[in-house]
């Protein structure tokens, strides 16, 4: 572990807390309040608000991977390289228009940088 994979995982944590507080408020909230009787089901909104939650929760478990003492390397390296995967999959799908890819990517960077050095 280094100095890196602590600055990424404290942005994971950053990521985790705005992804959960911020999808629930501009995106799961007035997704479920569309008057549609399937939007309405109680598992539909259930399934929905669980799905994006728990992606929070996955967050999480890869910073502490990053920062546990004996996770082998290769885990590591696939974790920053995911973050990676994801970061520059959100920039191209959104169009470079939504902020979360230029953060993924850059946790990505942080992970596979502190691996390398």
């Amino acid at each position: 572990m280094s100095v890196l994979h602590i600055i990424a995982a404290g942005l994971i944590v950053f990521a985790t807390i705005f992804h959960s507080v911020m999808g629930e408020k501009k995106l799961i909230a007035p997704t479920l309040a569309v008057d549609d009787p399937f939007i309405q089901e109680p598992m539909t909104q259930g399934i929905t608000r669980f799905g994006w939650h728990s992606a929070s929760g996955f967050f999480l478990l890869t910073a502490l991977t990053i920062v546990l003492p004996n996770v082998p390397q290769m885990l590591v390296w696939a974790t920053g390289g995911l973050w990676v995967a994801l970061g520059f999959a959100n920039l191209f799908m959104m169009k470079a228009k939504h902020p979360g890819g230029f953060l993924l990517s850059l946790i990505g960077l942080l992970i596979l940088a502190g691996e390398a050095l």
